[in-house]
């Protein structure tokens, strides 16, 4: 018999009472009641920049804090160039993360394809995520209808100059390809680098050739590339390459592009050895130094200017993400966290000890430098995603041997038609497999 007296049930009633006297039994006699073991979260991710550490760290902590009696996390880290190898490993272990740095585009849909990626399109809705996040960063998040990640980090590559090198040679900036070439000219006679590459590690010079594509030739042409309806081997795929082949043999960047990274590049870059640097806002960090603001030489960006008879195109994309895992026993406490690292007080401490630019639009970018709030500006007028660079737009294989072809014509050793028939042949077997 379930009889209910004023919404209590006199079995419930019973179940109460039981509980609340062996409480007080347990609180006469000194005898603590045991808690629940909080919900253990485990998060991997990069660290690209010694501020990506310290920002982490920050998260956690204060996480901990507040929530760790319920739900503990703890952080494991790996350098940038490290993450596109350990990640797989740990991905695919018996005991895999439950949260995890993402790049968007290809190496995503990898990710997603494998099955490790949970649907977030729930927890979207359950926090409001779509309304406080940049559009660009929401849309690039969807892979077969589903949301799969959070961005917690937007960028956009610009051609950023030195503004004081510009002043002593009485420079504009330029509106066309053209005028910058004129201007890199000019640079390179008064003994500079044109323009900084550090390519090195491979990557940093497919911001350039992507920039280059797109701009001359059109945004369709590039994600034709990307989503294989236009084979590598096309004649402007061709022709980008071998612009950027003429850069090189011109003498249009410093000394060794080819051996030097983005760290040891800024040595040459705040010297004024340097005159522009086509590369994303990620590297606002490095240019900022130890300063509370940006920068550390006198500098300023502009878009890739615009070819005959086309509209610039500025690229905006995420450059850090966060996804949970499938097989994760805990997705609910994970995805609260995943709110926590996009709330208004975590993005703001983002702006304080990391770097530019978060992904919650209702961030407060007022502490920033006037140049920095100009780019923040910018990339919000441009709507939603635009193109992001080759090695997150397409699978790891693809752009492997994109970004080997593309440094191999730079050091003279590879044609241009040679590079893209090697991406294009990976392209045609990754398609196949």
């Amino acid at each position: 018999m379930n009889i209910k007296q004023n919404g209590l049930s006199r079995r419930t009633f019973m179940k109460a009472s039981a509980a609340l006297g062996a409480t007080a039994v347990a609180a006469a006699s000194g005898v603590k009641m045991a808690r629940a073991a909080p919900a253990e979260l485990r998060y991997f991710y990069r660290a690209p920049w010694p501020s990506s550490e310290v920002y982490a760290n920050w998260l956690i902590d204060e996480w901990n804090k507040k929530n760790g009696d319920r739900v503990h996390v703890t952080g494991a880290s790996v350098d940038g160039e490290t993450y596109k190898t350990k990640q797989t490993i740990e991905l695919s272990s018996s005991n895999p993360p439950d949260l995890f740095y993402s790049w968007e585009g290809g190496r995503g849909k990898e990710i997603v394809d494998n099955g490790f990626s949970a649907d977030l399109t729930p927890y979207y809705e359950k926090y409001g995520w779509e309304k406080k996040l940049n559009p660009a960063g929401v849309t690039l998040s969807i892979y077969n209808g589903k949301k799969h990640f959070v961005p917690t980090e937007m960028c956009a590559s610009v051609v950023w100059y030195r503004k004081d090198i510009y002043e002593q040679l009485g420079l504009k900036v330029p509106t066309t390809w053209d005028e910058l070439m004129a201007n890199a000219q000019k640079g390179k006679e008064a003994g500079l680098a044109a323009f900084m590459l550090a390519n090195q590690k491979k990557w940093p010079s497919q911001f350039m050739w992507s920039a280059i594509l797109v701009n001359k030739h059109g945004l369709d042409v590039y994600d034709g590339l990307i989503n294989g309806t236009i084979p590598w081997t096309d004649p402007r795929a061709v022709d980008v390459t071998a612009m950027m082949q003429k850069l090189a043999t011109d003498g249009m960047f410093e000394p060794s592009f080819n051996s030097i990274d983005l760290g040891p590049a800024m040595v040459p870059w705040t010297q004024g050895k340097g005159l522009h640097w086509y590369q994303g806002s990620f590297n606002l960090g490095r240019f900022r130094g130890d300063q509370p603001q940006c920068c550390v030489v006198p500098m300023d960006f502009f878009p890739m200017p615009a070819f005959p008879g086309k509209k610039p195109v500025m690229s905006v994309f995420a450059e850090d993400t966060i996804m949970i895992h499938e097989n994760s026993p805990n997705k609910d406490a994970a995805a609260e966290f995943l709110d926590w690292m996009v709330s208004d007080e975590a993005m703001s401490k983002k702006l304080e000890i990391d770097k530019p630019f978060p992904s919650n639009v209702n961030s407060n970018l007022s502490k920033l430098s006037e140049m920095e709030q100009r780019l923040g500006k910018a990339m919000a007028e441009s709507g939603s995603f635009t193109f992001m660079h080759v090695d997150h737009a397409t699978p790891p294989a693809i752009s492997d041997k994109f970004l080997d072809g593309v440094q191999g014509v730079l050091a003279g050793a590879m044609s241009p038609e040679d590079a893209m028939k090697l991406t294009e042949d990976e392209a045609a077997r990754v398609k196949k497999s």
